[in-house]
């Protein structure tokens, strides 16, 4: 199935900065979408070329190719698997590279090869190899480019197909392929990321379900441990159909990463949402969200003068769709956002319109 589309969109703050300044997107795509089974063997792809153009700050103009794409395969009923590679392209987010003379685009690459095999009934085994490459076009200090390479084994339990319980280890190593060991500044030229992490997919009632997952992660660097930190990362998902035409979503999530630089060796965020959509007619969809967010800098290897930097924010978001024909979809849409810090250089705020459409071909 062949895809195209476009939207414009006004974004009141492009680089989320305390002095906004606004910007005119227009962008349009075309895509291709498959997904087609042959006995027990399945194959899917999701290909998107993406052109975004902007009217005042056209260095920041590019092409994005996002795709995910992969073979999800049967030796028989009791073993299966998938092989799959997906990858996105995008903007950093500028109220974080902070840099707003120079394009900075993200890419991010990640291939999975992983099999599970009925041991007992409802006991599955798991096991699976992982790589993931990360890469900016403009070195990122804080969050440097990286690649890295690891598996993964684990069990999972059935109670009914719609119903599991697993735990996973996980672990990757990975080398920084922009920045070199550095001494003098304690900038390491990798890590190792281990994670263990217990996950439950639940349908609780036929209109509600519920997906969790926990996780221990820790992050080791081979020469300086004094960037090390581990702690506890999670997400949980709930989604309720109140009625045919009606249904809400809660979303809590807290995570974990790398951001190195003299004061800070990780950041720890925590995000909390919540949605509703609302069939108002036979074509036409409204969906609001709001959400909560803070992020805190820790880990520093340099004495502080005050507080770690704390960040806090807040986005709400309305949006309307109107399917016109069965494979033509119009939208349009309203976002605001907000960010307040104790660091002066990191407060913003702005608000983003959008109207847009789609054809399936």
């Amino acid at each position: 199935m062949l895809q195209a589309g476009a939207s414009l969109a006004w974004d009141s703050n492009i680089f989320r900065q305390g002095e906004a300044q606004s910007e005119r997107i227009e962008t349009g795509y075309v895509g291709l979408r498959l997904d087609k089974s042959y006995r027990q063997q399945r194959w899917f792809l999701d290909l998107t070329e993406t052109a975004y153009r902007y009217q005042n700050f056209n260095f920041l103009d590019f092409n994005a190719l996002n795709y995910r794409g992969g073979w999800a395969w049967h030796l028989s009923p009791r073993v299966s698997g998938v092989l799959s590679a997906e990858r996105a392209q995008s903007l950093v987010n500028y109220g974080l590279f902070r840099d707003t003379s120079v394009q900075n685009v993200r890419t991010a690459e990640r291939y999975l090869a992983n099999g599970e095999a009925e041991l007992a009934t409802r006991w599955h085994l798991l096991a699976g190899l992982i790589a993931e490459d990360v890469k900016y076009s403009v070195a990122f200090a804080q969050q440097p480019s990286y690649r890295a390479r690891g598996g993964e084994a684990g069990l999972k339990y059935l109670t009914r197909t719609d119903r599991y319980v697993s735990f996973r280890l996980i672990e990757l190593d990975a080398d920084y392929t922009d920045r070199a060991l550095d001494p003098a500044a304690r900038l390491d030229d990798g890590f190792r990321r281990r994670e263990a992490q217990l996950a439950a997919s639940w349908r609780l009632t036929v209109k509600t379900a519920l997906d969790a997952r926990l996780a221990h992660v820790a992050y080791r660097y081979p020469h300086f441990s004094e960037r090390d930190f581990s702690g506890v990362t999670g997400t949980l998902a709930l989604r309720w159909g109140a009625s045919p035409k009606l249904a809400f979503d809660l979303a809590l999530a807290r995570d974990m990463a790398p951001w190195v630089d003299d004061f800070t060796s990780y950041r720890v965020e925590q995000r909390a949402s919540l949605g509703a959509a609302w069939d108002v007619a036979a074509r036409t969809t409204l969906r609001a969200s709001l959400g909560h967010f803070n992020a805190d800098y820790r880990g520093a290897v340099v004495p502080l003068a005050g507080p770690a930097r704390s960040d806090s924010g807040a986005v709400a978001e309305l949006r309307a769709e109107w399917r016109a024909l069965r494979n033509l979809v119009f939208n349009a849409g309203w976002q605001h956002y907000r960010q307040d810090s104790n660091d002066p250089f990191s407060r913003f705020a702005g608000r983003i319109v959008t109207v847009g459409g789609s054809l399936l071909l």
